[in-house]
């Protein structure tokens, strides 16, 4: 679908086609640069960036690290900035918050919490959370069993469809001049004096070497592997984060459900999106081959396991129609481990004659914008030639109508459960 004729020469490259790679191409092609290029070993969004949660939201369960409140803020406003740009998808999404009769974080915590969310969102606040009466639950989550629980909070974030998030974001690029090829693997690096050399694999088996000045290494749980292959040093260490998802039928919710395991405290969702229903977590060390990421038969019943126990009637793993996994990147924080390392952004730099090459470790998809405008910054400060990002304006977005292929429906982007 992506399919521009590799360049021998750029001015920057971009290694990698989730949403933090098209943001940075999206930012530079803003600043009015044209020398730019993207590749990707796949397709556009195929790997982690079309198996989240499908939320945009500001990172509520982030509240419990102080450190992070900063990072909450800033997902906060790049929330409405984004609801904004792309209102047709990213839109707003109530979720309800049960308050266990039992065990789970206590009531008067979350309240506390939420009070902070809004205080955090401030002019940019979509709406304030309230306590839920029984009656609209019932309305909302007809198959939540009530008994299981004392109270209901309401609140607000935003649901997308992240990979026509990360359509949008490449096709803007296109639109301002960026260039963009499928199916074409980075497969070494190499310092030179004008910068790096970069050979390429493409799907017909040829190899090409690309010549740029700036690489930008947005290869997220390959990173590091890249890197190592090609004997350069990575900057950073770095663990993935797993987050595993089931795909079922319509199970009549209206609004999200954003749920609490009362045996680990870990957070799990179970949303409407596009016809069907998910369920869903994260905060899982995945130590394998990323690409052989799969959700176990361990993970689905963790899944079924803790969120039947709030059901009126249970759902079987016969009703599982897909499943999907993915896995975000995250610099190490010494003497921290997985559940307390942050989800802010790390950027790697190194020095390759003139210019260099950036790798990115962390960050959401809500807040890639801010991270792409970091990298742009640098990158036009350092040629001298400094021009700011233009991205927060509409006008240097594509739109619905200018979109380059059709999306696949839910079941054909995911793995079918047998």
């Amino acid at each position: 679908m992506y399919s521009h004729p590799l360049p021998v020469r750029v001015r920057a490259l971009v290694l990698g086609g989730g949403i933090h790679g098209v943001g940075v191409l999206h930012d530079l092609s803003s600043r009015g640069w044209r020398d730019i290029h993207l590749i990707e070993k796949s397709a556009l969004g195929s790997g982690t960036s079309s198996k989240t949660t499908k939320l945009i939201h500001g990172g509520l369960r982030y509240l419990r690290r102080v450190h992070d409140f900063s990072l909450v803020n800033e997902a906060l406003y790049e929330r409405r900035t984004l609801m904004d740009l792309a209102s047709d998808i990213v839109h707003p999404f109530e979720l309800y918050m049960p308050i266990l009769k039992s065990g789970g974080v206590p009531g008067f915590v979350l309240k506390s919490g939420l009070l902070l969310y809004d205080f955090l969102a401030g002019k940019q606040k979509i709406k304030t959370h309230r306590t839920v009466s029984l009656n609209d639950v019932m309305t909302n989550v007809p198959i939540v069993d009530p008994s299981s629980f004392r109270s209901f909070f309401s609140f607000w974030d935003a649901q997308t469809d992240d990979l026509a998030l990360v359509r949008r974001v490449a096709d803007s690029s296109i639109k301002l001049g960026a260039s963009i090829t499928e199916s074409c693997e980075a497969k070494s690096i190499w310092p030179c004096d004008d910068g790096w050399i970069v050979e390429v694999k493409t799907q017909s088996g040829s190899t090409f070497k690309i010549s740029a000045l700036y690489v930008i290494n947005c290869l997220g749980p390959w990173a590091n592997r890249f890197l190592e292959d090609s004997h350069v040093a990575p900057t950073h260490k770095a663990i993935n984060n797993k987050g595993v998802h089931l795909v079922v039928g319509d199970l009549g919710l209206k609004v999200g459900l954003f749920l609490q395991s009362p045996k680990d405290d870990r957070i799990f969702f179970l949303l409407p999106w596009q016809g069907k229903s998910l369920i869903g977590t994260t905060e899982d060390l995945f130590e394998g081959n990323p690409d052989q990421i799969s959700v176990s038969d361990k993970e689905i019943g963790y899944l079924l396991e803790n969120c039947n126990q709030y059901l009126k009637n249970p759902i079987k793993e016969k009703d599982i129609q897909a499943t999907f996994a993915g896995l975000r990147w995250l610099a190490i924080e010494k003497g921290h481990g997985l559940s307390s390392t942050s989800r802010a952004y790390t950027i790697g730099e190194k020095m390759g004659g003139r210019g260099f090459l950036l790798t990115i470790y962390g960050g959401k998809m809500t807040t890639y914008r801010v991270l792409s405008k970091m990298i742009g910054d640098r990158i036009t400060t350092h040629f001298g030639e400094f021009r700011p990002s233009n991205t927060h304006q509409k006008k240097y977005w594509a739109t619905s109508e200018g979109s380059s292929a059709e999306l696949p429906s839910v079941l054909e982007r995911y793995q079918v459960h047998p």
